[in-house]
């Protein structure tokens, strides 16, 4: 795993602290020295970050210190601004984009593609372990070699579809683009991707298992290694006609612009 570069906060900090100052970074009132956080808001921190509180407790939090004064709004510089300002640009792409995703698996070539995929591991009577058996054999799969299970699953119908959202945008003004799409059915398995992914299964992974639980996933940023670039991620559950859960889409967005203005 790449380690990130420091001058780069994860997404969560960072929207945090905007979320905090509602027009630029904050600073701490405290007794303690001006290079120390207070234990209270370590605590809050730390609660939100582990799912300990809810969002809207962490945001009640947060008004309380402001409203008491243990949170200071300090004049807000040039870089601040242009934070402020990626920020909302971004989390009005990701707005859009979750939208999109939720188009996108409801598309026809999607559906057929997860019901002949879940049917067909369904009928082995075994599903996890031929997951299991793919996964081992998923680090030799050349995706440029026809035939080979990458390049199956970059190269068909469902596939061909994720590289047409990305490719159109590509060709946008969005400022935060698509770095990789991909569908697995409801066992975890890819089904059809636009790279190929660093693992074939995924229902071991956090987003994935959020996605199906609640629907959608958005995470607070990071390195992404299947991707090769900093990124925020949506994962969306994706369900029939009669509500029936049949896989997972994930798409990758690439958001190492967010902080390329203050470098």
């Amino acid at each position: 795993m790449k380690k990130l570069k420091k001058s780069k906060p994860t997404i969560l900090f960072v929207i945090f602290l905007t979320i905090v100052s509602g027009v630029g970074l904050f600073s701490l009132v405290s007794a303690q020295e001006e290079s120390q956080i207070p234990l209270w808001i370590k605590t809050a921190v730390g609660f939100w970050v582990n799912d300990q509180i809810s969002d809207k407790e962490f945001l009640n939090a947060i008004e309380y210190f402001v409203e008491n004064e243990m949170i200071k709004l300090p004049s807000q510089t040039n870089d601040d601004q242009i934070l402020i300002n990626n920020l909302q640009l971004l989390q009005a792409e990701i707005n859009m984009k979750i939208e999109q995703s939720r188009e996108l698996v409801n598309l026809p070539q999607i559906q057929q593609a997860l019901a002949e995929s879940n049917a067909s591991f369904a009928a082995t009577g075994f599903p996890e372990e031929i997951i299991r058996q793919i996964e081992g054999r998923w680090q030799s799969s050349d995706p440029n070699v026809p035939g080979s299970v990458s390049f199956n699953l970059i190269h068909n119908p469902a596939a061909d579809v994720l590289r047409s959202i990305m490719d159109v945008d590509q060709k946008s003004e969005s400022q935060f683009k698509y770095a990789e799409i991909f569908v697995t059915n409801q066992y975890g398995g890819n089904i059809a991707q636009s790279h190929k992914t660093t693992d074939y299964k995924q229902d071991d992974e956090m987003w994935w298992q959020k996605a199906k639980q609640n629907g959608v996933f958005l995470s607070e940023g990071g390195y992404d290694e299947s991707a090769g670039v900093y990124a925020s991620d949506i994962a969306i559950r994706i369900i029939d006609d009669d509500g029936n859960f049949i896989g997972v889409l994930k798409a990758v967005i690439n958001v190492e612009s967010i902080t390329d203005d203050l470098s």
